[in-house]
């Protein structure tokens, strides 16, 4: 996804000049060594990338100017709260997993006490990041109350609760049960990063509606891909099938919004066709 590079910079920039600038001077410095490791390490950064493209697209397809500084807070936030949701999963009480991206997991290199406080960190200063974003009382307002319910218990945290709950049993899922999961665990932050850069982008709600629809299908899709790259499902006729039913949802929304979006269709084809 080389083409999506110039948001990935942005962000990257980002969110090193928040720990260089502010985090360091105020976290104890184990805690900032923990931070730092989980987010600055690597990653594809999808959710805020997303996030900006869904504001770039939406001010353009309006006519407004496009200003990255309303933008970048809640991309960088939504950062924080995928590795804040990474760092949980890889600890031992849930899906107890020792590496993460090819390195040591942050509970493995810093111990499950600093991990967990790792996270907390992460998720809070988030919705400070939110909070500081140069933007109106309403859309920011707006907004924060978008992110409380994808990354709550009706969305992330939700999500993972039913994915802990049914791996306790030893029954193996129906698709539908795992697209459930799927949806509340990754889709739903994926929809919400999009739906967030339309609400800054001040769309209307029409505009919103349909890009957190077609945030939910490129959710599932990504994770349906992750899955058949992990090998936790084999490719089949009937996973190919469902494959083929989120690309064509996504695109369908995206064709809907017109010319502005049609980066999004890229991305859209490079999630579906990744092996890695």
């Amino acid at each position: 996804m080389n083409e999506f590079k110039k948001y990935k910079d942005l962000v990257e920039r980002e969110l090193r000049q928040i720990f260089t600038n502010r985090l360091r001077k105020i976290t104890p410095k184990a805690l900032y060594s923990a931070m730092t490791y989980s987010v600055l390490g690597p990653g594809k950064r999808l959710r805020p990338i997303l996030c900006l493209m869904a504001y770039e697209a939406t001010c353009n397809k309006m006519n407004r100017p496009v200003k990255y500084s309303e933008i970048l807070p809640f991309a960088c936030g939504l950062e924080f709260i995928h590795t804040f949701s990474l760092i949980q999963d890889d600890l031992p009480a849930m899906d107890n997993d020792d590496f993460r991206r090819g390195r040591p997991s942050v509970h493995r290199k810093y111990g499950e006490a600093l991990a967990l406080l790792a996270a907390d960190a992460l998720f809070a200063y988030a919705f400070e990041l939110f909070s500081k974003a140069p933007l109106g009382a309403g859309i920011k307002t707006h907004a924060i109350s978008v992110l409380s319910e994808v990354c709550g218990a009706q969305g992330l945290v939700g999500g993972q609760t039913l994915d802990i709950l049914n791996n306790q049993k030893p029954k193996k899922l129906s698709y539908a049960a795992l697209e459930y999961i799927n949806k509340k665990k990754t889709a739903s932050l994926i929809g919400g990063a999009m739906k967030i850069g339309a609400i800054v982008a001040g769309a209307p709600i029409k505009i919103i509606t349909i890009l957190e629809k077609a945030g939910i299908a490129l959710g599932l899709l990504f994770q349906l891909t992750d899955d058949l790259i992990d090998k936790r499902v084999l490719p089949n006729e009937k996973i190919n099938q469902i494959l083929d039913t989120y690309f064509k949802e996504a695109n369908s929304s995206f064709d809907k919004l017109g010319e502005d979006f049609k980066k999004f269709k890229e991305l859209t084809k490079a999630i579906k066709i990744r092996t890695a």
